[in-house]
Protein backbone atom coordinates (compact mmCIF):
# COMPACT_ATOMS: atom_id res chain seq x y z
CA UNK A 1 0.00 0.00 0.00
CA UNK A 2 1.20 3.39 -1.12
CA UNK A 3 1.22 6.37 0.87
CA UNK A 4 -1.63 7.85 -1.36
CA UNK A 5 -3.40 4.42 -0.78
CA UNK A 6 -3.10 4.88 3.62
CA UNK A 7 -5.99 4.06 5.44
CA UNK A 8 -7.28 7.03 7.47
CA UNK A 9 -9.74 7.35 10.18
CA UNK A 10 -12.16 10.15 10.03
CA UNK A 11 -13.86 9.02 13.52
CA UNK A 12 -13.88 6.82 16.72
CA UNK A 13 -17.41 6.49 18.13
CA UNK A 14 -17.75 6.59 21.68
CA UNK A 15 -18.07 3.09 21.96
CA UNK A 16 -14.79 2.47 20.37
CA UNK A 17 -13.06 5.69 22.34
CA UNK A 18 -14.82 3.35 25.50
CA UNK A 19 -13.17 0.46 24.59
CA UNK A 20 -9.82 2.41 23.41
CA UNK A 21 -9.53 3.22 26.55
CA UNK A 22 -10.56 -0.23 28.98
CA UNK A 23 -8.45 -2.13 26.14
CA UNK A 24 -5.37 0.08 26.05
CA UNK A 25 -5.57 0.65 22.52
CA UNK A 26 -4.03 3.37 20.55
CA UNK A 27 -4.93 5.61 17.64
CA UNK A 28 -1.19 4.36 16.19
CA UNK A 29 -2.05 0.97 17.09
CA UNK A 30 -5.74 1.11 15.46
CA UNK A 31 -3.99 2.72 11.95
CA UNK A 32 -1.50 0.38 11.86
CA UNK A 33 -4.00 -2.81 12.39
CA UNK A 34 -6.09 -0.70 9.33
CA UNK A 35 -2.99 -0.36 7.02
CA UNK A 36 -1.30 -3.93 7.81
CA UNK A 37 -4.28 -5.80 8.00
CA UNK A 38 -4.34 -9.66 7.26
CA UNK A 39 -7.90 -10.25 7.04
CA UNK A 40 -11.13 -8.01 6.43
CA UNK A 41 -14.48 -9.30 5.79
CA UNK A 42 -17.88 -7.87 6.48
CA UNK A 43 -20.02 -8.61 9.38
CA UNK A 44 -23.74 -9.69 10.01
CA UNK A 45 -24.17 -6.46 11.92
CA UNK A 46 -23.38 -4.29 8.60
CA UNK A 47 -19.99 -3.40 9.48
CA UNK A 48 -16.29 -4.38 8.42
CA UNK A 49 -14.07 -5.96 10.86
CA UNK A 50 -10.10 -5.57 9.63
CA UNK A 51 -7.53 -7.58 11.44
CA UNK A 52 -4.24 -6.96 11.48
CA UNK A 53 -0.96 -6.15 14.03
CA UNK A 54 -0.70 -3.22 16.52
CA UNK A 55 2.03 -1.49 16.96
CA UNK A 56 3.44 -4.26 19.31
CA UNK A 57 2.38 -7.20 16.61
CA UNK A 58 -0.18 -8.14 18.96
CA UNK A 59 -3.19 -9.00 16.37
CA UNK A 60 -6.01 -6.11 16.73
CA UNK A 61 -9.90 -6.13 15.96
CA UNK A 62 -11.22 -3.11 14.08
CA UNK A 63 -14.73 -2.68 13.47
CA UNK A 64 -15.85 0.13 10.96
CA UNK A 65 -18.89 1.24 9.27
CA UNK A 66 -18.88 0.05 5.73
CA UNK A 67 -16.43 1.07 3.24
CA UNK A 68 -18.56 1.70 0.26
CA UNK A 69 -16.96 1.80 -3.09
CA UNK A 70 -13.94 3.04 -1.44
CA UNK A 71 -11.77 0.23 0.43
CA UNK A 72 -9.16 2.58 1.33
CA UNK A 73 -10.80 5.88 1.86
CA UNK A 74 -11.26 6.78 5.94
CA UNK A 75 -13.01 5.34 8.36
CA UNK A 76 -15.53 5.83 10.73
CA UNK A 77 -14.32 3.38 13.78
CA UNK A 78 -16.97 1.27 15.60
CA UNK A 79 -14.84 -0.66 17.58
CA UNK A 80 -11.65 -2.47 18.73
CA UNK A 81 -10.14 -5.51 20.67
CA UNK A 82 -7.04 -7.64 21.08
CA UNK A 83 -7.77 -10.50 19.09
CA UNK A 84 -6.76 -12.93 21.85
CA UNK A 85 -9.07 -10.69 24.45
CA UNK A 86 -11.96 -13.04 25.59
CA UNK A 87 -14.27 -10.28 26.54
Amino acid sequence: MSAVDRITVRLYRKHAQDRMAQRRVSEEDVLRALNNFVDRRETPKRSVLYIGPGVSGAPLKVWVFPDGHDPSGPKVVKSVAWKDDDD
